[in-house]
């Protein structure tokens, strides 16, 4: 609880009121009702203008937050709130600050327990500001995209946000591979896998590393098992780094063909510990359901659930899918519902529903086909 509060205490500190584009506003934090246009390109933008000491400290300063939310933790994107606010102290206009703390927002309520409306909130109105700074700005863009499905679940404005990106910067890594995630979860797979190669290929070797480590839940909402298996038996013996990634799907592939206990192994290499991240914790109980441990499921369900109530960070839709293993569907739904309310981006789960074979045995169900409904996929 200690904890808790100095994080949101170190986010109240940091969080300052910014204008953001002109556009029709009609909810009660700040978000339109409906994905705005974006600001017009700037005709003749600045270049070779000095800068002031105060804009390179600020360029120091972002470009050590970039770092840290590099890889994401509590104290990573605590951190980089806090240096991002002194950044925008020193150079008001400093377009990529506004866009690093709108992504550092972003992720504050699953790493700093930030309750989802105050983190969408500010996530807002540092995005807006960033973009009416900078309209070419691409990891705005990019997350301006997100935020589409997220706050609206409108796929049409992400994909056209997506090709805006590629068209100023056609080799960026990260651009193809979220415009993949995209593409896969309205079904074009094809197309996808083409944009995950274009990733691939960039010479930038972070962000190739960063493609190659996460191109497995595609594959696995393609159904394609044994690629996840033998493409993370690659990563884990080639690619130094944390191996919860690759354990994670491939025991979710484990678990579609039906090895539920190689599926347990991989899900404990995952997470070794019940008070981990809280969306591997719950791939681990739905693992232990499936290889007939029910018991040991519920025990972890209910920590993940004491979690909840004290306010912290879960993963709902994992939640949902611990239960659809215990054979509890009234209870699967309501996760998946209470997902819903929260909303999720490009990089979540909930844009996966037609395709994650999870719920393949719940698809004939009426509530089901609300859910689609609700998040604009029922077509």
């Amino acid at each position: 609880m200690r904890t808790r509060k100095i994080v949101i205490v170190s986010l109240l500190l940091a969080w300052f009121t910014t204008p953001i584009m002109a556009q029709p506003i009609s909810s009660e934090n700040g978000i339109p009702a409906a994905c705005p246009p974006l600001p017009k390109r700037k005709t003749n933008p600045k270049t070779n203008v000095a800068r002031t000491p105060e804009q390179m400290e600020a360029e120091k300063l972002v470009s050590q937050a970039q770092g840290l939310l590099g890889t994401l933790s509590r104290e990573n994107v605590m951190k980089a709130i806090s240096l991002l606010a002194q950044a925008i102290n020193a150079d008001r206009d400093h377009a990529k600050a506004y866009a690093a703390l709108a992504l550092a927002h972003a992720n504050s309520t699953r790493y700093g327990d930030v309750p989802r409306q105050i983190a969408g909130q500010k996530t807002w109105e540092n995005l807006t500001k960033a973009l009416s700074l900078d309209p070419d700005l691409i990891e705005a863009l990019r997350l301006f995209a997100d935020r589409s499905v997220f706050y609206w679940w409108d796929y049409k404005c992400a994909e056209k946000t997506y090709k805006q990106a590629l068209a100023l910067e056609p080799q960026n890594a990260r651009t193809h591979f979220a415009y993949a995630q995209l593409l896969g979860m309205m079904g074009n797979f094809e197309l996808a896998f083409k944009h995950i190669d274009q990733a691939v290929a960039s010479p930038d070797a972070a962000a190739r590393n960063y493609v190659v480590r996460n191109s497995g839940r595609m594959r696995f909402m393609a159904h394609q098992y044994d690629w996840v298996l033998n493409h993370y038996e690659k990563v884990l013996a080639s690619s130094p780094g944390n191996p919860a990634i690759p354990h994670f799907y491939r025991g979710l592939a484990y678990a579609q063909k039906g090895q539920f206990q190689e599926a347990l192994a991989e899900h404990k290499l995952s997470v070794p510990s019940w008070k981990g991240d809280a969306g591997g914790v719950a791939a681990l109980a739905r693992a232990y359901a499936q290889a007939g441990e029910v018991a040991t499921a519920r025990k972890i369900l209910k920590e993940l659930l004491e979690r909840e109530a004290r306010g912290e960070h879960v993963v709902e839709y994992q939640i949902a899918a611990i239960y659809e293993a215990l054979d509890d569907v009234g209870e699967t739904f309501r996760w998946l519902n209470k997902a819903v309310d929260d909303g999720d981006g490009v990089l979540g789960w909930l844009g996966w529903l037609k395709h994650d074979p999870r719920w393949d045995r719940l698809r004939g169900d009426v509530r089901f086909k609300a859910l689609l409904k609700r998040v604009k996929l029922s077509k």
